[in-house]
């Protein structure tokens, strides 16, 4: 898929997270229905504090501030990018976990979102100047470049956007 192809589908995909948002009440936004799921509240804050950390990368690495490294893509990385796919039972790595912070209310995620929205439009206005071996480190998937955290961004967006349905159809403990 092309990079204007996997942008487009990332926004996209923002766009959705901001539709479902009306599908909940503040409650429901909040509910965790089992001790080891996620809240939808919980899920959009890891979402939109993962992606707006890569942001802030992508824009290091934009800048010559990032690390300079021509290797190839990590044997993990190939497949979660071939696939389309991140394996079951992942969690998230602690440097996005500490990081995360509570999102409140429903209006407050879709703040968040609109602000994603605009970082990710902001440094895609300046792609041709993407630089492929200025890269940041994955926790999990090693060293990628901006074109490479855009398709990642996506992957991982769908994933979670799977994850609320599955949060959905999930009973109450």
């Amino acid at each position: 898929m092309s990079l204007t192809r996997n942008f487009n589908n990332l926004i996209e995909t923002i766009t959705r997270y901001s539709y479902k948002l009306n599908n909940y009440s503040e409650e429901s936004f909040q509910l965790k229905k089992h001790p080891d799921v996620w809240s939808p509240a919980e899920v959009y804050a890891h979402i939109t504090t993962a992606n707006r950390i890569t942001v802030k990368g992508m824009k290091k690495a934009l800048n010559g501030e990032a690390t300079e490294d021509s290797s190839s893509l990590s044997f993990q990385a190939r497949v979660i990018f071939f696939t389309g796919q991140i394996p079951a039972g992942r969690k998230a790595p602690e440097v996005i976990v500490k990081r995360t912070p509570q999102i409140n209310s429903i209006a407050e995620a879709k703040n968040i979102l609109d602000e994603l929205e605009s970082e990710l439009n902001e440094i895609w206005e300046k792609r041709y100047s993407w630089s492929k071996t200025q890269k940041l480190r994955h926790p999990a998937l090693g060293m990628l470049n901006n074109k490479q955290w855009i398709k990642f961004m996506l992957i991982h967006s769908k994933h979670h956007l799977r994850q609320l349905d599955r949060i959905r159809d999930l009973k109450s403990s």
